[in-house]
């Protein structure tokens, strides 16, 4: 009989340990504002499925900011915790606890289910957080960038501007318009915490179009530079933007010659351009606005172009 307990105890505790090796939890945090809790039971490129009490969701990952992966319901509360964010921590040992019943094949919702939803509507940040007393909420006030602050998404980026010409041309030619397509990608892909002196990518082209009587400035311009985004991309107040972006232009320069003693013609080159940028942006989620300042230098042979302007637009984030 002693034999018979002392085999079945090592038993036991051995099977404890494998049941909490599985025990998994995860928190996912959405630039929506939402925050999800439960057990991820399959992921791929373009999405994660979670389930717990409310029951699996299909996530896209372009609708996802960051992604907590942790042993315990308990270390899901510490997540709220270090964030500063409201919670329940019932709601959140429910939620794992669903999502472990599932995996374990307690729940008639099964792994890879085709009814999951596609989107965590019913999931909000009241469901998952619980209001504290005023007091205690103005002791830990809300963290405005979350610990995981990486920019590693790819935006698209729309805008038009203003030109003011500044160059030896500026009497002909005083001012002009733009239009601006880019791409920006961040370059945080290293773990640990988040340094703001990593700058990203910017490319980018662009039509100008300059004209006043019987001078005309028209072409492309393309670059790509380093970017900074200060303090961050994910910043909830929004942030500053600076880049510098070496490039070159095509461009053709016509003359009518409507004046006296001055024939029309045009040409036609390629010439360096120089352009730095300095602005505000403000997102939500994966959606931003901005404005910007733009300085744009062109040198072409026995003379330059060169200019000041405003700049407004808007972009997403495409990947």
């Amino acid at each position: 009989m002693k034999k018979q307990v002392r085999l079945f105890i090592p038993a036991v505790f051995a099977l404890v340990l494998l049941m909490g090796a599985g025990a998994s939890a995860d928190t996912i945090m959405l630039y929506q504002g939402s925050v999800l809790v439960g057990k991820i039971i399959s992921e791929d490129q373009e999405a994660i499925v979670l389930a717990n009490y409310y029951g699996t969701y299909r996530v896209r990952r372009i609708k996802i900011d960051d992604i907590y992966k942790t042993n315990s319901y308990q270390e899901d509360v510490e997540v709220h915790r270090k964030l500063n964010l409201q919670y329940n921590e019932d709601m959140i040992r429910r939620n794992y606890t669903a999502g472990q019943d599932l995996m374990d094949g307690k729940s008639p919702l099964m792994y890879g289910d085709e009814t999951a939803k596609e989107e965590p509507a019913p999931v909000s940040e009241e469901t998952t957080r619980q209001a504290v007393p005023e007091k205690e909420e103005t002791k830990k006030p809300r963290a405005e960038v979350p610990l995981d602050d990486h920019w590693r998404s790819g935006r698209l980026s729309f805008s038009g501007a203003f030109h003011y010409n500044l160059g030896s041309s500026s009497a002909s030619l005083p001012f002009g318009y733009a239009g601006y397509f880019a791409l920006d990608q961040g370059l945080d892909f290293t773990s640990g915490a988040r340094k703001p002196g990593i700058p990203g990518l910017r490319f980018e082209a662009g039509y100008l179009y300059f004209n006043k009587g019987s001078f005309s400035l028209t072409g492309f311009i393309a670059g790509g530079g380093l970017m900074w985004a200060l303090p961050s991309m994910k910043n909830r107040w929004g942030c500053f933007i600076i880049a510098l972006l070496p490039g070159a232009t095509y461009m053709t320069a016509k003359t009518s010659g409507s004046f006296p003693g001055m024939g029309g013609g045009s040409s036609t080159g390629f010439n360096f351009a120089g352009q730095a940028l300095f602005g505000y942006q403000k997102s939500w989620g994966v959606f931003s606005i901005f404005i910007q300042a733009r300085y744009m230098y062109i040198h072409a042979t026995g003379s330059y172009f060169h200019s000041i302007g405003g700049e407004a637009g808007f972009g997403f984030n495409a990947w």
